[in-house]
Order: structure tokens, then sequence, then C-alpha cells
């Protein structure tokens, strides 16, 4: 029989979070997040065995909490064409917050910092890049879409550039456009089916 968990893991995130706030990810430590989280060192080296563990276990806590806000978007786009670029789209209709850019400064600085990191983030978006790949029928059109799409929210969300609420409709409602102008992957082409 396993032993059980003594951590909470949203409360062991948010602890990272404010170490990480406060000290910088070059001031995190295993120590620091236990004591914000107010467990042993011990615990925290048994959930995570290292910092590197815990910028990586940080980065994928971070990536499931936008998941299950993307899954929303998703599901309204569910059996359309291209639902997965639709979908990508809806969720930058909302600017990012102070908020959200100092999160994504945070794993920014753990990707610079852990390899593992940079991984979780690149097979991230290697996999919405197959995606939408793999939905369209002309996928150089629809990834190119995606691109414009990243360098959009990386600008923003990494503190470069914000664009007024008219100018992000403008762009997110031609970059629609063009995923709705796709007719989709047919099923003989379509690696899902």
């Amino acid at each position: 029989m396993g032993r059980k968990r003594s951590i909470d893991r949203d409360c062991l995130m948010q602890a990272v979070e404010c170490v990480a706030r406060r000290n910088g990810v070059s001031g995190l430590s295993i120590d620091a997040v236990a004591k914000e989280a107010g467990v042993s060192k011990s615990s925290v080296v048994y959930d995570c065995e290292s910092k590197a563990g815990l910028l990586a276990a940080f980065t994928r806590y971070q990536l499931q909490q936008h998941r299950e806000s993307f899954e929303q978007a998703f599901a309204r786009h569910e059996g359309q064409p291209n639902s997965w670029l639709r979908a990508l789209i809806d969720e930058f209709r909302t600017a990012p917050t102070d908020e959200d850019i100092a999160m994504a400064l945070l794993i920014s600085a753990g990707m610079g910092e852990n390899a593992e990191c940079r991984d979780i983030m690149r097979q991230q978006l290697h996999a919405d890049a197959e995606r939408v790949a793999s939905e369209a029928a002309e996928p150089r059109k629809l990834l190119r879409a995606l691109l414009t799409l990243h360098g959009m929210a990386f600008l923003e969300y990494l503190g470069f550039h914000r664009f007024d609420d008219a100018v992000r409709t403008e762009i997110l409602d031609d970059l629609m456009t063009i995923a709705e102008s796709d007719a989709g992957a047919s099923p003989a082409t379509d690696p899902a089916t």
C-alpha cells in the first residue's frame, strides 16, 4: 500500500507561487515552499524531489488550470471544423490580467532555469500545432493563424505589448474567419479516425 499524500497539491502550488513572487524563481527553495505551505521539508521532497521538480510541478499545474478553462471553450466548438483552433481563439478573447502576466513571467523564468519546464511547454505547444494541422483542410493556412495567435499572446503575456480591446477583437475575428473558412480535414485524412 502506497504512502498517503501528505500535502494538498493546490496548497503546495500556491506556496510555490507565493515564494516565487516574493523571492523570484532564483530564490525558490524547498525550505521556503515548505515553510509557506506549513508542511515539513521532507513532505515537499517526497512530493517533488527537488527545486527542479517544484518548478516542473508548478508548470504542469498552471497548464492544467488553463486546460480546464480551455475545455469550456472547446465544448462550444466541438463537432465543428477546426474546433481546436476556434477554441484557442476564443480563449484569447479576454486580455490577460496583471495576475496572468505575472504568472506567465514566473513560468518563463522557470523555463529559463529548468529544461524540464521547457520540455513541458514545448510538448504542449507541439501538441496544439499538431492538433490544429490535423483538423485542417489547409494545414499551413491554419498553422499561420495559430502562429499569429501565439505571437499576440506572447507579446501580451510577457508584458511587451497590450492590444486595446478593439484591435484585439479585430485580430481575433480575422483569425476566426480563417478557421471558419477552412472546411476541415476530410474523414479519409483525419488521423483521429
